[in-house]
């Protein structure tokens, strides 16, 4: 009678099937933690607090424009270059826009905001990201979506630089309104190149008129603001 002598090495196909069982239960964990993660993520940003406006919004000659019905004749012309990636034009933001909108509002000035993506150093990074879900909310003249969408990214730019994905810019864009085929356009960064154009555009206006590209400037019918001036803008109107 022989004895056989198992390899101490030889997996028992028992051993096998727990091995592919643990795998199975690995995979599915993990694919229950994204889909988790990603309606987290979809319900975080589904219904945001918006503030209203009582202005419409367009693209014009590389500009996003508002405007208020109210508009007088002799309404200033207030040009806003900034970059999304700008701690400086977050501060602008953060400084001015409560009044600004009230000044639109009112109908004494026409804002033309000027975006910029300079800050990117010729890569599509967060300027260019942020810039273009903007332009494509303006473009399709929704000015709450616009307003409170640039709101948030200029207010929470320290949070967002670098964190916010594709994915995340179309979610806040829906979430502050834009259609479902505005959110999938940012998405997709179908409009990342037709922004690049705009961006670089408004660098060529600027550096023209003033020999230099940096953000943020201000101009009231054409005639730019200087230092400290920029952050009080609203209080030469």
């Amino acid at each position: 009678m022989s004895t056989k002598i198992k390899n101490p090495n030889q997996k028992s196909s028992g051993f096998l099937l727990a091995i592919v069982a643990l795998l199975i239960i690995a995979i599915a964990v993990v694919g229950y933690v994204v889909v988790s993660g990603k309606k987290a993520a979809a319900d975080k940003y589904a219904n945001l607090e918006k503030e209203p406006v009582a202005f419409g919004v367009k693209v014009e000659d590389n500009a996003i424009v508002l405007k208020s019905d109210k508009a007088a004749a002799d309404a200033k012309h207030v040009e806003v270059y900034e970059d999304y990636s700008c701690s400086y034009c977050a501060k602008l933001a953060k400084d001015t826009d409560a009044q600004m909108k009230q000044l639109i509002e009112d109908g004494k000035v026409i804002v033309h905001v000027r975006s910029l993506n300079f800050l990117d150093r010729a890569d599509s990074g967060h300027s260019t990201k942020a810039g273009a879900t903007a332009y494509s909310v303006a473009k399709s003249g929704n000015a709450e979506a616009y307003w409170n969408l640039r709101a948030r990214m200029m207010n929470d730019q320290e949070k967002i630089y670098g964190v916010w994905d594709e994915d995340i810019f179309s979610q806040v864009a829906r979430g502050y309104g834009a259609s479902d085929s505005i959110a999938a356009e940012v998405k997709e960064m179908k409009g990342a190149e037709e922004f690049i154009s705009v961006a670089q555009a408004n660098a060529d206006k600027l550096k023209k008129a003033t020999d230099s590209v940096s953000s943020p400037r201000v101009f009231i019918d054409g005639k730019e603001l200087e230092g400290t001036e920029v952050f009080s803008w609203p209080s030469q109107i």
